[in-house]
């Protein structure tokens, strides 16, 4: 058994290679990853392909996500030699949309995130050990007491990046010469499905651009924290 509160305070003296490594080591092939390919993603992208190459990289294509994300994805996979698993929804992205209609996101984007983002994964999830992604404290109010070891049922969530800042995800990418998406450029600092993505401007939150005509803050995949 772990000691969720003790290893992960001992993780924050860590650096984020050696996060992952620890979970790597203590999990193995029971260690679920799963990317967005999205506006920061490269960093632990890359360090996935340092210590964890032999483990498959899960993407889940929602149907509803930007061309660029998906030229993105390729992109990183082929230069990093990542071995790629995706999970789709049930239910393809036309069918979706006659079932139940093209402003579902507007809506009900919490039913659009269960059926095509969050149901994808589950079969994964409960079939893993621990999770890794690549939440950051300073991506949004929401995120800003993730821990670096968390529960999260009978899984234990990793985030070896919780404690990087923009400004750290930036200079590792011009450090290891990693590609930005193609959108950040555009100010698209959190990349998720086209329709309920917009820019941010100066200022906002990373994530302010997700769901901004509602009060959502998460797809659902994470918890939000209160900070």
């Amino acid at each position: 058994m772990i000691d969720l509160a003790v290893e992960s305070e001992r993780l924050e003296r860590a650096s984020p290679e050696e996060r992952l490594a620890f979970a790597v080591e203590r999990f193995g092939r029971d260690l679920l990853f799963t990317s967005s390919f999205g506006a920061q993603s490269a960093v632990l992208l890359h360090l996935w392909s340092v210590v964890a190459r032999a483990l498959p990289v899960t993407f889940i294509d929602t149907g509803f996500l930007f061309p660029e994300t998906i030229a993105y994805r390729d992109a990183l996979v082929g230069r990093l030699g990542l071995t790629l698993a995706i999970v789709r929804p049930d239910v393809a992205r036309a069918d979706f949309v006659a079932r139940y209609g093209d402003d579902i996101q507007q809506r009900d984007p919490d039913l659009c995130c269960g059926l095509n983002k969050v149901a994808p994964i589950a079969p994964l999830k409960a079939s893993a050990r621990a999770w890794v992604s690549g939440l950051r404290r300073d991506q949004s109010r929401t995120r800003s007491g993730v821990a670096i070891l968390e529960a999260d049922g009978a899984l234990v969530r990793v985030h070896p990046i919780a404690t990087l800042t923009r400004d750290d995800v930036a200079r590792y990418l011009a450090a290891h010469d990693l590609p930005e998406h193609p959108l950040v450029a555009r100010r698209y600092l959190s990349i998720g499905c086209a329709p309920c993505t917009r820019a941010v401007a100066e200022g906002e939150d990373e994530r302010a651009g997700r769901w901004a005509w509602s009060g959502k803050t998460e797809c659902g995949l994470h918890a939000p924290k209160a900070s």
